[in-house]
């Protein structure tokens, strides 16, 4: 088309019909001009397609690490949603027991929740490569809720550790107490013989320092706990709807 007027245009040149010209020239001009509008439309077109493509990926990548983290952490949480009603009770039946060191020994030796989930972690790659990069396009709601979240993960991850390494210190200041539920197995009697020459005051004392902690981080992980889960069940919801629209 371009040639086409350029021949048009020269033809006009050569038989002086500078009018002539001038109209083709401009007609030049407005086709080079609507090509490149229109290379400009097409490439702007395949990029929001590209980017489209791009957060389409990250966001079905989220919401699987939402639905692996949400039956992970509600696996832990209602592990120790059962070892703060044991703490409960343990404190009724202690309070109310006649025999303390009796009642804490059974309670130690039979009963004594001492779970601790180490080097806890969230299945959160995407979601940190996702807070770093500008270039996805979230609404500013979800964006803040997925910073947010992160925050709250490296938190839970944080205390969890904290709470893990003096739980575990105070364990290992404790071996000489032995509890019935040990792979190796020496037998009842042996047990008993051990129990008999504990001093009662000082066990008292343990029991009360092991207890303290270990309950301090079953309460403190399932506030964080739950408040995780319910914020990634809400993005994971608010992702969803997003990717269906």
């Amino acid at each position: 088309m371009i040639k086409f007027f350029r021949r048009i245009r020269h033809k006009a040149l050569t038989e002086n019909k500078f009018g002539k010209y001038l109209t083709y020239a401009i007609g030049e001009i407005i086709l080079v001009v609507i090509g490149i509008l229109i290379a400009l439309q097409v490439n702007n077109w395949n990029e929001s397609r590209k980017n489209s493509l791009v957060k389409s990926s990250y966001t079905h990548s989220l919401i699987n690490d939402f639905k692996k983290d949400s039956v992970a952490l509600g696996s832990l949480l209602s592990r120790l949603e059962k070892d703060s009603i044991a703490f409960r009770n343990f404190q009724n039946r202690i309070k109310l027991s006649e025999s303390k060191f009796d009642t804490l020994v059974k309670i130690y030796r039979s009963e004594f929740p001492f779970f601790y989930m180490g080097n806890y972690g969230f299945n959160n790659t995407t979601l940190i490569n996702l807070v770093g990069n500008n270039e996805i396009s979230y609404p500013s709601d979800i964006r803040d809720a997925l910073a947010s979240l992160i925050k709250n993960q490296k938190d839970f991850e944080n205390i969890n550790s904290i709470f893990g390494e003096k739980y575990f210190d105070i364990l290992n200041e404790n071996t000489y107490y032995l509890a019935d539920d040990y792979f190796f197995d020496s037998g009842k009697e042996v047990r008993d013989i051990t129990w008999d020459n504990v001093d009662k005051t000082q066990f008292l004392r343990d029991f009360e320092r092991l207890a303290d902690w270990k309950m301090a981080y079953t309460e403190v992980i399932l506030n964080f706990g739950r408040q995780i889960l319910v914020n990634s069940n809400e993005l994971k919801v608010q992702l969803e709807k997003s990717e269906n629209k």
